[in-house]
């Protein structure tokens, strides 16, 4: 019987390390629509670490071996702030990887947006940009928030977690029985 708790309580708590494994690996995908005629499009990657997100860019139709300036800037794409307010390392033959100091969730207000330039001498040229969405929206229905791709690793889990926990409920009772 008590190899058997024992057990269950291992499965519990594998159970929850899984779930807060994936709610503390968040990640949200922005597309990176063309602008300018430049050809170039592609998708950033947001990823929760912590207190901090890495950013990683990727982007069709590069220029060969020209950096390309990315920010995350105040704004949506249609209304940028020309200032950036997290700069991201350059595009370099369509790839960049940043980690800047500020939590997904600060980035994920619908207030954001990512943007590539053409490169440093001609900085105003924007090539490619794409909206930071907000993290939930509200269902019209219900007035309750909607589980989007981010919340599905989480849900997961903890579904899981539910699951693993009724069936040591059974089998205790068994036991008892």
């Amino acid at each position: 019987m008590r190899r058997l708790a024992f057990a269950l309580v291992i499965a519990l708590l594998g159970a929850a390390a899984a779930a807060l494994a994936a709610a503390a690996q968040e990640t949200v995908t922005v597309t990176l629509s063309e602008q300018s005629g430049s050809g170039q499009s592609g998708t950033a990657t947001l990823t929760a670490v912590g207190n901090q997100t890495r950013v990683t860019i990727q982007l069709s139709n590069p220029p060969a071996d020209t950096p390309q300036p990315a920010h995350i800037h105040p704004g949506t794409c249609a209304n940028l702030n020309p200032k950036p307010q997290y700069p991201l390392n350059n595009v370099v033959n369509g790839t960049s990887e940043t980690v800047v100091d500020v939590p997904l969730a600060n980035l994920l207000t619908g207030n954001f947006a990512i943007n590539v330039h053409k490169s440093g001498q001609e900085i105003s040229v924007y090539v490619a940009c794409g909206n930071i969405p907000a993290r939930a929206q509200v269902a019209p229905a219900t007035g309750y928030p909607r589980a989007g791709a981010a919340q599905l690793p989480l849900i997961g889990g903890l579904a899981a977690l539910a699951l693993v926990a009724v069936g040591a409920g059974i089998a205790l009772r068994r036991v008892r029985a």
